[in-house]
């Protein structure tokens, strides 16, 4: 295989972060772009160029295409978001503290073998991020789902909502790791954010200035329909522009 096939594989793979439907329109013009751009030799995309690309697709399919009338669920919207990152911070905060894993263990009373430590250990690791991940994927689904005016989102989003609040009453522990519905660490700091969140993402959504957005009527729904997908429309072709501009004078 060729560099040129190499490269071009690769650019493949990270254009599949981008919807569907873009993809199917203007994927031909983009790899175009791309490998026009690309130096003679290379054989994959460099680290910034992939962690664009994944960026881009990435808002392409979860940015809020809620319309500007409808603004309680735009903020709601925004503050899921903000969910999401509080989760990411948590995550980041957990894989920066697995190393202390072993001195936990020890704090818990454990008398463990170093081979046994060290299973334990990988398995902790594994659960943890594992754990830490699903917040995260919850926040991105629901706020993808009430931007686009599912009203069962907006019903599962405040079950959720309840069942945090059930989950609140066992964050005040004693400080370290906790398993519960989001693995935390530094006691309820955390749990007390996604609680606080959650609330307003809950009466937002409930507001009655959302039920038009949620359950409006035939004409109404249709006109909000339009306005999401020329939203998404003008962001495509904006993205598609920004592509554009990397293609060099002389092709």
């Amino acid at each position: 295989m060729t560099d040129q096939e190499h490269l071009e594989r690769a650019y493949r793979r990270l254009l599949a972060w981008y919807p569907r439907e873009f993809r199917r329109e203007n994927e031909q013009e983009i790899l175009a772009v791309l490998m026009a751009d690309a130096p003679d030799g290379q054989r994959r995309p460099g680290l910034a160029e992939s962690a664009d690309l994944i960026r881009s697709g990435l808002w392409l399919r979860l940015r809020p295409s809620v319309p500007r009338s409808a603004r309680t669920v735009r903020a709601a919207v925004k503050l899921m978001y903000a969910g999401a990152a509080v989760s990411t911070v948590n995550l980041i905060m957990l894989m920066a503290l697995i190393g202390d894993a072993k001195a936990y263990h020890a704090m818990l009373g454990y008398h463990l073998t170093a081979a046994q430590v060290s299973q334990l250990t990988t398995l902790f690791i594994t659960v943890a991020i594992v754990w830490a991940l699903v917040p995260i994927a919850l926040w991105l689904w629901m706020a993808r789902a009430c931007g686009r005016g599912r009203n069962w989102a907006r019903i599962v989003s405040t079950v959720l909502f309840g069942v945090a609040t059930l989950d609140l009453t066992g964050a005040f522990g004693p400080p370290g790791f906790r398993l519960s519905l989001a693995l935390t660490v530094f006691g309820p700091t955390i749990s007390v954010l996604y609680w606080l969140v959650g609330l307003a993402v809950v009466w937002l959504l409930w507001r009655p200035s959302s039920k038009a957005f949620f359950r409006p009527p035939g004409y109404t729904q249709a006109q909000h329909q339009a306005q999401m997908a020329e939203s998404d429309h003008q962001a495509q072709m904006a993205e598609l522009a920004r592509i554009r501009t990397r293609l060099p004078r002389h092709v």
